[in-house]
């Protein structure tokens, strides 16, 4: 639920070739079931989505704010 332009500052940093989705409105957050409704502010999840938009992978918790795991799934060969 980053701005855009964090999730931009976020992506150069890391070196990411991939997008990173802000939700600020909290609707796409919403509709993955991961918005804690009544504060607003969404559980800290990863999802790994193709190009295909297929889910790959979800990280939820502390492991979600630690971008290896999603880098290593990126790199994984497409099926």
């Amino acid at each position: 639920m980053d701005s855009a332009s964090r999730n931009k500052d976020f992506a150069a940093k890391l070196g990411l070739r991939f997008p990173i989705l802000s939700d600020e409105q909290k609707t796409v957050s919403s509709a993955y079931g991961v918005l804690y409704p009544l504060i607003r502010i969404a559980k800290r999840t990863t999802f790994v989505i193709d190009k295909s938009g297929v889910i790959r992978e979800i990280e939820s918790g502390g492991d979600a704010a630690d971008p290896d795991h999603a880098l290593s799934v990126c790199a994984l060969p497409t099926k």
